[in-house]
């Protein structure tokens, strides 16, 4: 995941009428139910299938996964998918060459490869059709002589990739649509593998019914005692949340939905969602280890990314054999579930500074409790403007830049 850009800054905090946080219930006497959805989602993956897979994308031998060892991973990630059945996606290849700038003798060097491959859908009519699973697996190599593993970023994504392969190559029930993975080169070059792939899709983006990105999904926000997975691009196609709903979440695990514009773009969705392709971006948030030497697999909550990954492919289960899985939605209405989302968080944010687990800057200390106080009495009330849908938004983006 590229690191964080903020295109909008904190603004209008005076704008609002002072409210005390005693003006807020109490969170003890609040309903402990959390955000999301809570039908039960079984677990179709382990922690014992997906840990392999992080464990050697993320080891030494690999270096980072750029360079030769960028190489190496994808000739794995192309090796996984061929052993679990899954056919080439390019032509009769696993591997989409993403070339450079010409070079002054004309020659067109090859900088990356994206990896892909396909299941075909069993109906005769909608086989034509695919939802896209996408995670991109090349991290930062050595900077400073040193190896940045990526383990979270994005080895997670790539065993949850990988772990899709096999579940639905080995389905003895063939999903109706076809289903697309594709392992993303070049992510943290300003998303280049995507935007390629976007720009030259193996099936015509109109066929693509869905996307599912998934990148960073075996950790959690700023470490912060949340079990949950953030669900952004759902705004953009409000059939999406019916589909989650109805599929649930696995015993363990919450699903937090938010709008996209909360983040900006931090990965492979971007060139989807530019296209108008419905999409849904997973990922468990950023962390302390993020872009360091310290994203290591020991540090990655497998049974945590176990979950997230059965969810995304009940999901994909579910949006291959409906008929009707999405339509592009240039704008919804605010969604309530966002400031339930941003709720849990500054409680949580506030709870562990206050254990002394966090180090929070006067400046942030005072934007989280004015966001927790009016956030509170939103949810309080039960509706939210656009234009307090707007300040929530900018309070998430101060927050996650200063305090995560």
């Amino acid at each position: 995941m590229p690191r964080w850009t903020v295109l909008t800054i904190w603004a209008g905090l005076s704008l609002w009428p002072a409210i005390r946080a005693e003006d807020v219930t109490p969170l003890r006497q609040r309903p402990p139910a959390p955000p999301g959805v809570q039908r039960i989602c079984p677990l179709v993956v382990s922690p014992e299938n997906v840990r392999p897979h992080v464990e050697y994308l993320a080891s030494e031998e690999l270096a980072g996964r750029r360079g030769d060892g960028g190489f190496q991973a994808g000739e794995y990630v192309a090796l996984k998918l061929k052993e679990a059945g899954a056919e080439p996606l390019f032509d009769g290849d696993y591997f989409q060459p993403i070339p450079g700038a010409a070079l002054p003798n004309g020659e067109i060097p090859i900088i990356g490869r994206n990896v892909g491959a396909v299941i075909r859908g069993s109906d005769p009519r909608l086989q034509h059709e695919y939802i896209l699973i996408g995670a991109h697996y090349d991290h930062l190599g050595r900077r400073g002589g040193v190896i940045h593993p990526g383990a979270d970023d994005n080895a997670s994504g790539v065993a949850m990739l990988l772990e899709a392969g096999r579940y639905f190559s080995q389905r003895t029930q063939r999903s109706r649509r076809s289903i697309a993975l594709v392992a993303f080169d070049l992510e943290e070059e300003l998303l280049y593998g995507s935007r390629w792939y976007a720009a030259h899709p193996a099936v015509p983006l109109s066929q693509t019914r869905v996307m599912i990105a998934a990148d960073m999904i075996s950790r959690s926000l700023g470490n912060l005692p949340l079990p949950a997975v953030f669900v952004l691009g759902s705004e953009h196609a409000p059939e999406l949340r019916e589909h989650l709903t109805h599929v649930g979440v696995p015993q363990g695990l919450q699903v937090a939905r938010l709008g996209v514009d909360f983040v900006g773009t931090r990965s492979d969705y971007g060139p989807f969602r530019d296209r108008g392709v419905p999409f849904l971006f997973f990922s468990t948030g950023e962390h302390p280890d993020y872009h360091t030497q310290q994203d290591t697999a020991d540090r990655a909550d497998y049974e945590k990314l176990a979950r997230v990954t059965s969810l995304i492919l009940r999901l994909v289960e579910r949006l291959s054999n409906t008929p009707h899985p999405a339509t592009w939605a240039a704008d919804s209405p605010p969604d309530m579930e966002e400031p339930q989302v941003m709720l849990r968080i500054t409680q949580l944010l506030l709870q562990e500074e206050a254990a002394g687990r966090m180090k929070l800057s006067p400046t942030t200390r005072f934007i989280a409790n004015q966001t927790l106080a009016k956030v509170g009495y939103i949810v309080q009330r039960g509706t939210i403007s656009r234009d307090e849908r707007a300040w929530l938004r900018r309070s998430a983006q101060y927050l996650l830049i200063s305090a995560f």
